[in-house]
């Protein structure tokens, strides 16, 4: 999925712009081949061999035989970025005891450009792999750590990102009116919990609680994620919304604690 555009074409350097947009378009279909990359760029074909002859020169793709894939050099940015997020510092620890206290995989996200992207994510001994790849791109509307983070955003904020929705409909259960939404935030406002029930994968239900502050805002969310057959009714509604609430909890404390101390250096 590739993140909203917010600067103008006077303000991008082409050439930079399309070698992204190639990462994106491959990890949006790994073993893409070059016509297929061309045609999404609208570009001649020789035009997309010399762009990803140079990326691959730089290890950010691989090439067999023709179809590309990212590049392990990939990982070396990724893990970087990531480390630089001191949410993912301050919350990793707790994300994996709700992760081997549930069962289930447990994700931290944050929101960048109107989407959530994992931060971190941590399975329970019911997985065998996570349900998503570490970094996947999301809209907030069709999951619960989506609409964990709007409900606590301010109207101006919440206006601004919900006028960018495209509300794409993934399920049967995908909420795709912008009004719906804005009820079901409220409710979600008011208990401190979110629901995805089947909004985003069909047989998968999710539970999730924003982390954050009065004073900043939201900055991110935990969640917990797993098939209906194990996520009944029961602990849907009861068991594992209070446990996210908690650990939600103890993660706001510790950032805040964190934040406030650092600001004082």
């Amino acid at each position: 999925m590739r993140f909203k555009d917010t600067a103008t074409s006077r303000d991008t350097i082409q050439s930079v712009e399309r070698s992204f947009r190639i990462l994106e378009i491959i990890g949006d279909d790994e073993n893409i081949g070059v016509t297929d990359i061309a045609s999404k760029l609208d570009v001649p074909k020789s035009t997309a061999h010399h762009y990803l002859r140079t990326l691959e020169s730089l290890g950010y793709i691989d090439n067999d035989d023709g179809t590309y894939s990212l590049g392990i050099g990939l990982l070396n940015l990724g893990g970087a970025a990531r480390s630089n997020q001191q949410l993912y510092h301050l919350a990793k620890n707790d994300v994996d005891e709700l992760a081997a206290q549930t069962g289930e995989q447990a994700r931290l996200i944050g929101e960048h450009r109107g989407y959530e992207i994992t931060l971190y994510q941590s399975t329970g001994e019911n997985l065998t792999e996570p349900y998503d790849p570490l970094g996947t791109i999301k809209q907030l509307h069709c999951t619960a750590a989506g609409k964990a983070f709007l409900a606590e955003l301010s109207k101006p904020e919440l206006d601004r990102i919900i006028e960018g929705i495209e509300f794409v409909e993934h399920t049967e259960n995908t909420v795709t009116d912008p009004d719906e939404l804005r009820s079901e935030l409220r409710s979600v406002h008011d208990q401190g919990v979110a629901y995805d029930d089947e909004e985003r994968y069909e047989g998968i239900r999710c539970v999730a609680a924003s982390v954050g502050s009065k004073d900043i805002g939201p900055y991110g969310a935990i969640s917990v994620s797993a098939p209906v057959e194990r996520m009944d009714n029961e602990r849907f509604r009861g068991a594992i919304p209070d446990l996210i609430q908690n650990y939600a909890g103890v993660v706001g404390v510790t950032t805040n604690y964190y934040w406030a101390e650092d600001s004082f250096e």
